[in-house]
């Protein structure tokens, strides 16, 4: 049954030759969503939008180029909206939904090691499960392309994520494949995002969620600004006041690992830097991470769950190297893996998945 924060999807239909890219979706702040696109030729471009399936509002993007950002403002809260991407001169059109925040009941998708092109056809299989979910988030922890200069890599990620990319609010993360002096540069042109677009605040109904950028070895300002800019931000969600019932985080780099006995060093740092920064400041209730191409949930010493998935990749080195407040609850080394969560009120439950459907694992958190 169709309710106001559940609306129906839109069919998988193939995508229009006229679109390089699907719609995507971020959202800038509780009101604010920028719809995207990207087309095979240089074009201007509508987007009707409304609460209702016949729209009623037009947004336009009247310069014409390849690359397509329409902002969509005042939008009410725990709302879905009906939307249409019409390129203007051609009879091409998408449509999709999207629901802002504000219900205490909603869904969110945790991804990473999308690794396209290289496993497009790995990362594809999830499709239909991601469809029946119908989540209203989707977090990336990074990876998701080989190669973050090619917009090659990235039109194969967001054709394969076709069947599901125009319906939900995308967050993304830098990671080593995706990364650049400053952060990568097609990440930030392509996706329109809060902050300085590497680290950035989500709020979405009782959820804080944290993005940051955990390529300290690639980027200086990761220790000089990001960590120093942390902890305030991470306070402020615990300073009783509107706090959020969750705090999740959300990067690249895992604070936990028994596999990559080489990349020993990382986690250190990520626990010595990121953990320690949300201990010190209040918490955090989950941590998503990617990186080591394989599944597994951990709990870190005060409670912290950290969970690695895997919807692409699959190559986990040999074991060891785990850091010392990291307890390893569940692994698997040869799945592919997505998180399918729910947040209703004070309860968060995830069901861990790979690309048959299978249930591998599950795990709750109550507040």
């Amino acid at each position: 049954m169709e309710t106001a924060t559940d609306p129906a999807w839109p069919a998988d239909s193939p995508l229009p030759s006229e679109f390089d890219f699907p719609p995507y979706l971020n959202l800038l702040d509780a009101s604010t969503v920028v719809v995207s696109w990207r087309t095979t030729n240089a074009s201007t471009g509508i987007v009707h939008y409304g609460t209702t399936n016949q729209y009623g509002t037009d947004a336009a993007d009247t310069t014409s180029d390849n690359l397509h950002h329409v902002t969509l403002s005042n939008l009410a809260p725990a709302t879905a909206y009906y939307y249409e991407v019409a390129i203007n001169g051609t009879s091409a059109t998408r449509k999709g939904v999207f629901v802002t925040p504000g219900a205490t009941k909603w869904r969110f998708l945790h991804s990473g090691e999308f690794h396209a092109p290289s496993e497009s056809s790995g990362a594809a299989k999830f499709a239909d499960a991601v469809r029946a979910f119908r989540p209203h988030v989707v977090i990336e922890s990074g990876d998701m392309v080989d190669d973050g200069t090619s917009l090659s890599d990235w039109r194969s990620y967001l054709r394969t994520s076709a069947p599901w990319i125009s319906n939900v609010l995308l967050m993304p993360a830098h990671s080593n494949h995706v990364n650049g002096s400053g952060g990568n540069a097609n990440l930030m042109s392509l996706f329109v995002l809060p902050n300085n677009e590497r680290w950035y605040l989500t709020r979405f109904s009782q959820v804080q969620f944290f993005t940051l950028d955990s390529t300290y070895d690639a980027n200086g300002d990761v220790a000089s600004a990001e960590v120093p800019w942390l902890g305030p931000a991470v306070a402020a969600a615990h300073d009783n006041n509107d706090d959020p019932t969750f705090v999740i985080a959300a990067w690249h780099y895992p604070a936990c690992s028994s596999q990559y006995l080489s990349r020993a060093t990382q986690r250190q740092w990520i626990q010595e830097n990121f953990v320690a920064t949300f201990k010190s400041n209040g918490g955090v209730d989950l941590i998503l991470a990617a990186h080591d191409k394989y599944y597994e949930r951990s709990t870190i010493t005060g409670g912290i769950v950290h969970v690695i998935t895997n919807i692409g990749n699959i190559s986990p080195e040999i074991p060891g190297g785990n850091f010392v407040d990291c307890t390893a609850v569940k692994t698997l080394r040869n799945s592919r893996s997505t998180a399918l969560i729910s947040i209703d009120g004070n309860a968060l439950s995830a069901k861990i998945i790979d690309e048959t459907a299978t249930e591998i694992d599950s795990f709750s958190i109550m507040k």
